[in-house]
């Protein structure tokens, strides 16, 4: 692109940061589709999990914080998650605004197994070598706090 500050679109990292979560994203939906789960759903599904082993009360909004999905979209899909009777929801106990989420019997046993899928898909898509995937997770991790503190 004549305007862009690169020579070649090869040397834009935004670019091939976007080409590959877009094929990863590809392969976790290919992976997905047998447990009738979109990308976000399952998403959800695990973080409720995370969120209730560390013995948390779950909110939509503790939800939205933990996995950087927008609330709207948090709200819209525990709908479907609960139409699923994968999720249920009870009234929070402190706040009458809020409800408490959690995984139902079944939503855990989806999720056991579509983690399992998901684990696959990661181990064939990132590096073979544990000391790349290792250094690419601390670069991942450095880039959400750099630009975590930006947003807050």
């Amino acid at each position: 692109m004549r305007f862009a500050e690169y020579q070649n679109y090869n040397e834009s990292t935004g670019l091939l940061f976007w080409q590959s979560s877009m094929l990863w994203q590809r392969k976790v939906k290919q992976a997905l589709q047998s447990y009738d789960l979109t990308h976000t759903q399952f998403v959800i599904l695990a973080v409720i999990e995370e969120l209730s082993e560390q013995e948390i009360c779950i909110t939509q909004k503790k939800i939205s914080d933990f996995s950087m999905i927008d609330v709207m979209t948090i709200s819209s899909t525990i709908r479907l998650l609960e139409k699923k009777k994968l999720v249920f929801r009870t009234s929070h106990k402190t706040d009458t605004r809020a409800n408490s989420i959690s995984n139902t019997e079944s939503g855990r046993n989806i999720l056991k197994q579509a983690v399992m899928e998901v684990e696959q898909v990661d181990k064939a898509f990132f590096f073979n070598d544990e000391g790349e995937n290792t250094q690419f997770q601390k670069f991942l991790s450095a880039l959400l706090e750099k630009n975590i503190a930006k947003t807050e």
